[in-house]
């Protein structure tokens, strides 16, 4: 059942896996090997003892690509494989869990460690690294012999993907800090030669009765009712061109797809975020305000009216 949510049979059966002998191909692979359902390949696999072995397998299924998944996984069937490298049924290999909330992972992940080792199975201790990298650092470093198991979470396994993308992050907050500052440098700029401009029409206002308070306030509006609008227009021109990208489904090379973990360029729309950052904009508009407004409400009247330029 978790697998048919993962997978889309585009031609064949699923069922078909259970017979010795077959395997399931994704579109990509498929295209690439240039063969269809019921077609016949010849695998070849080295046995740990430097033999390659063949097996001939018949494509049971073909399935709709999923992304980084289908770029390099194929499903065979459990005997076919132990046959093609040589491993006897005792041999163990990988089981993955599909779960509906992947918060609850670390917790299967502690009750199974506890159930295995009841049953009487050595299980390695947990450790937040993938598979491969225990293999190559940990393992060899310790004196046991034998068998033990390992269970180990997406987290894990994706550790060093996660700091990368942690890294990413943290350089994209300082471009948006260093894009914030000349933001706000524009604007001041900008208030600043728009209240030079209008130094006497603020004059003759404060002249019939404005007060500094009232002033600052309509400055104050008329700039976060332009941010707002601006912000908020700009933000439905990328958020267009982003469903039109979408729509489009531009193919993106299998070199890509690793860092994407996605087949095709997609552009994540959410609602809720565009509106928070239209909102956080507007807000540096209007805080970036404060100071050029300030400073015109405090301008004499008598000064103001008889400015010149």
């Amino acid at each position: 059942p978790a697998f048919r949510r993962v997978l889309h049979v585009e031609q064949g059966r699923l069922e078909d896996l259970a017979q010795p002998g077959t395997v399931l191909l994704f579109e990509g692979q498929a295209q690439r090997l240039k063969v269809k359902v019921g077609d016949v390949l010849t695998l070849s696999a080295p046995t740990d003892r430097g033999v390659n072995n063949t097996a001939d397998v018949r494509v049971a299924a073909i399935a709709h690509n999923v992304g980084l998944l289908s770029a390099f996984s194929a499903f065979i069937q459990a005997e076919t494989l132990r046959q093609l490298y040589g491993l006897n049924v005792s041999t163990t290999g990988a089981i993955h869990l599909y779960l509906k909330d992947a918060r609850d992972a670390p917790a299967v992940a502690a009750r199974l460690r506890d159930a295995l080792a009841k049953a009487g199975w050595r299980v390695m201790e947990p450790e937040a690294q993938p598979y491969w990298m225990k293999l190559m650092q940990t393992v060899p470093s310790e004196d046991w012999t034998g068998q033990k198991l390992d269970v180990t979470t997406a987290d894990d396994e994706m550790g060093q993907f996660k700091q990368f993308i942690l890294a990413l992050r943290v350089v994209t907050g300082l471009l948006v800090v260093i894009l914030m500052a000349v933001v706000v440098i524009g604007i001041l700029n900008t208030l600043a030669i728009a209240i030079r401009e209008r130094t006497r029409e603020i004059g003759t206002l404060r002249a019939i009765g404005m007060q500094r308070g009232k002033v600052r306030f309509h400055i104050l509006l008329e700039t976060g009712l332009l941010g707002l609008s601006g912000t908020a227009l700009g933000a439905l021109v990328a958020a267009g061109v982003a469903a039109a990208l979408n729509a489009a489904g531009i193919a993106l090379p299998e070199a890509v797809q690793v860092f994407l973990a996605s087949e095709r360029l997609t552009f994540l729309l959410d609602p809720a975020a565009i509106v928070q950052d239209v909102l956080f904009l507007a807000a540096v508009t209007v805080a970036a305000s404060w100071f050029p407004a300030r400073r015109a409400a405090r301008l004499r009247p008598v000064t103001a009216m008889h400015h010149v330029g």
